[in-house]
């Protein structure tokens, strides 16, 4: 797992809230491993998710849009929330 960094935490937590806003997180569990989480499996997967604990990787938000369809829909500009102000040359 990537290590967690101050520099651009508001585009992960941007990330991390349109996959938790697309599904529940045991759902999306279900649909990447193929079983029904334990207790534990679904707690450390959840904190996978927390931009306060973690930074999945980009491996991982490809997995999550991979199995959630209306992510699938959604330019890299709204998955991350990025906004014209972060980008002052364009």
């Amino acid at each position: 797992m990537p290590k967690k960094t101050e520099a651009g935490e508001q585009y992960i937590k941007a990330a991390t809230d349109a996959i938790k806003n697309a599904c529940t997180l045991r759902s999306l569990y279900v649909s990447i491993h193929n079983a029904e989480p334990t207790r534990q499996e679904l707690q450390r997967f959840s904190n996978r998710f927390n931009s306060g604990r973690s930074n999945p990787g980009t491996d991982m938000l490809g997995l999550c849009v991979q199995h959630i369809p209306t992510l699938q829909d959604m330019t890299l500009k709204e998955f991350f929330g990025i906004t014209s102000d972060d980008n002052p040359g364009s």
